[in-house]
């Protein structure tokens, strides 16, 4: 099985909530052009929830269903490219 399928099956498995997520979101975003603001609208959430979503200080139904959104958004590759390096860039320091 590809990457790209485990992927579909469960997008979140290799992704953990906290900072390195909600940092490769925003990167992700900056480089599509878009921002944060228009995520929240898009999706009806508030701007302010964005990282809570992210950083997992909840992990119940509506969460999960966001850090998917975010990766969707994104882009699958995009954001697995993204949340590596920034994860490197963390064991370094």
């Amino acid at each position: 099985m590809s990457s790209q399928e485990q992927y579909m099956q469960n997008p979140q498995q290799k992704y953990q909530p906290g900072l390195v997520f909600f940092d490769s979101f925003k990167a992700g975003l900056t480089f599509r052009g878009s921002s944060m603001q228009l995520f929240a609208e898009k999706h009806s959430v508030k701007y302010q929830n964005i990282r809570f979503y992210a950083t997992g200080h909840s992990n119940g139904p509506r969460s999960v269903a966001m850090r998917n959104a975010m990766i969707e958004e994104v882009g699958p590759e995009l954001f697995h490219t993204l949340y590596r390096a920034r994860k490197s860039v963390e064991a370094v320091v």
